[in-house]
């Protein structure tokens, strides 16, 4: 069994520990707002979900450079080949809302503007993004929805690693465990 890099696995385990409390920061900011709570509670939550979700994109994106750079194990030779092609879909989907999502939050947050984060901080505007809470609004309900897509799918690709992991009881979940599980088979 060959396992991801370290770094891609470090990359990994960071961006889902990372993505739990940004769920639930996006999930909690968004109540309040609904219900016209705006305080400084509600300005924290957002500062910090738009913190946490820039730190997410950088993230996905040193992954992604580290993806180019090296290629990921195979599968292993038990592994049918329909489902290698939907675990490589999975992974390529995965990717793309990694990156749509947090963009859409940028040019949202950009066109709105609401670029203060947290401690007076604020992010970078996205370029060629105008000012204009129109656009911002739909870019933000297209981030929205993604999200709870990519939340959908998050949840599909931990259910298929923990089945890799305790009824299938092959290699796969192995690859990308932080321990070098393949030092334990030598």
């Amino acid at each position: 069994m060959t396992p991801y890099r370290f770094e891609q696995r470090l990359l990994h385990w960071l961006i889902a520990v990372s993505l739990l409390p940004l769920f639930a920061l996006g999930l909690w900011m968004t109540a309040r707002a609904g219900a016209n709570l705006w305080d400084d509670q509600t300005n924290l939550l957002y500062g910090l979900h738009k913190a946490l979700g820039f730190a997410v994109l950088l993230m996905v994106v040193a992954r992604l450079v580290l993806r180019a750079c090296f290629s990921a194990p195979p599968y292993p030779a038990s592994m049918s080949p329909r489902l290698a092609l939907a675990a490589k879909l999975m992974h390529g989907l995965l990717y793309v809302l990694l990156v749509a999502v947090p963009l859409l939050g940028w040019a949202g947050v950009t066109a709105y503007p609401a670029l203060i984060t947290v401690a007076g901080q604020h992010l970078p505007a996205m370029p060629l993004i105008v000012q204009n809470e129109a656009l911002a609004k739909k870019l933000f309900a297209v981030h929205g929805t993604l999200a709870l897509i990519l939340g959908a799918l998050i949840a599909a690709h931990i259910c298929a690693a923990l089945k890799h992991l305790f009824i299938n009881r092959d290699e796969i979940f192995a690859r990308m465990w932080p321990s070098d599980a393949s030092k334990k088979t030598k």
